[in-house]
């Protein structure tokens, strides 16, 4: 595990995650340019599916946790969800009037990772170990515990930067 000091002086043991699917996908693509993450700390490329109006809102403002799970389940508690897969995030995501959806591609500070692969968390937990115990982010492996897809869960909007919007149509 990569140690990172603290502010206070101290130092804490980050276990690495580089099996992150959307990083994997990224260093075969980009090569060097993958470098410019931090992969010690867990940066990682992760995928949020948005309505295209909230989108253009969350690029120009930033995400706000206080409205998290508005539209949306809260599993691992309220939070800012993201994944490693775009397919999942684009079950996030919502129409505009024209037929047009949005998925963010965000940078993402994982930081020290609780990883849970309980069928049912106890969200209230998941959320006070990050809010004021030593992890940064859930990792909810639903991949393992369901056959799905694996969810990042943050609490902080300082810990993720929105840096692409990519606007599709659905096509069946």
């Amino acid at each position: 595990p990569a140690r990172l000091q603290g502010g206070g002086g101290g130092s804490h043991k980050i276990t690495k995650y580089a099996d992150v699917k959307s990083m994997v996908a990224y260093r075969n693509i980009a090569g060097s340019k993958a470098d410019r993450l931090v992969h010690e700390a867990n940066e990682w490329y992760l995928f949020h599916g948005t309505h295209p109006e909230n989108a253009k809102k969350i690029m120009q403002s930033d995400f706000r946790v206080g409205c998290a799970g508005a539209n949306t389940g809260t599993l691992y508690g309220k939070g800012l969800y993201f994944a490693e897969s775009i397919t999942k995030a684009d079950e996030y995501a919502k129409p505009d009037e024209k037929g047009n959806y949005a998925v963010l591609l965000c940078r993402v500070l994982g930081g020290h990772v609780l990883y849970t692969d309980e069928l049912e968390p106890d969200p209230e937990v998941l959320v006070q170990q990050c809010i004021s115990g030593p992890y940064d982010c859930v990792l909810g492996d639903r991949e393992k515990a369901r056959g799905t897809y694996r969810e990042f869960v943050l609490f902080d909007s300082e810990d993720v930067y929105p840096e692409y919007v990519i606007e599709y149509k659905r096509k069946y």
